[in-house]
């Protein structure tokens, strides 16, 4: 049997590519991140990000969780930007008085949510959240209001439910607000 000579290279070639031929697709489809081949990010372009004012005008986030703290939605920083994202300003509240204010994003196309900024009651002022990623929306636990928001209030079909006004009007309503 006669034996090209390339063929010991052909063979050692095959031999090299064949685990990443086999085994980067099945890693890759297993991947629920925004990365791509070898770890590339891929990133779609995101709007600016301007600060809204301070929250003065609040509307009560219905939750069907019972619980001491209750959320608020800032009506005038609700807005709708390119890439099926809702910007808006949570205000988390405990009975005794405390408050956390948040400028916050949710993704309607990947139902993820980011931070953008905290308020800083001392100095009256938003301070950027340094290093905020996209984060993935669960159903349960602490982000359970990101939940209500994405399936209730912003999203639906991986798409943002309307214009700002409309997704206020949503937030009002509570839970039994009409389907569209």
């Amino acid at each position: 049997m006669m034996f090209s000579r390339s063929a010991p290279v052909r063979a050692a070639l095959l031999a090299c590519l064949w685990p990443a031929l086999v085994l980067a697709p099945c890693a890759h489809a297993q991947s629920t991140s925004d990365e791509g081949w070898f770890g590339a990010k891929t990133t779609t372009a995101e709007a600016p990000v301007t600060f809204p004012r301070a929250p003065q005008d609040l509307v009560h986030v219905h939750i069907t969780a019972s619980g001491s703290l209750q959320f608020y939605v800032d009506r005038g920083s609700v807005s709708v930007e390119p890439g099926q994202t809702v910007r808006y300003t949570l205000v988390g509240k405990t009975p005794d008085g405390p408050s956390n204010i948040t400028y916050e994003g949710i993704n309607c196309a990947k139902r993820q949510w980011k931070l953008y900024a905290l308020w800083n009651d001392a100095s009256k002022q938003w301070v950027a959240a340094a290093g905020s990623d996209w984060q993935p929306i669960p159903e349960n636990g602490a982000a359970r209001v990101h939940s209500t928001l994405f399936r209730d209030d912003f999203c639906r079909n991986q798409s943002v439910r309307g214009p700002a006004a409309d997704l206020v009007r949503r937030i009002e309503l509570g839970l039994h607000a009409p389907s569209d």
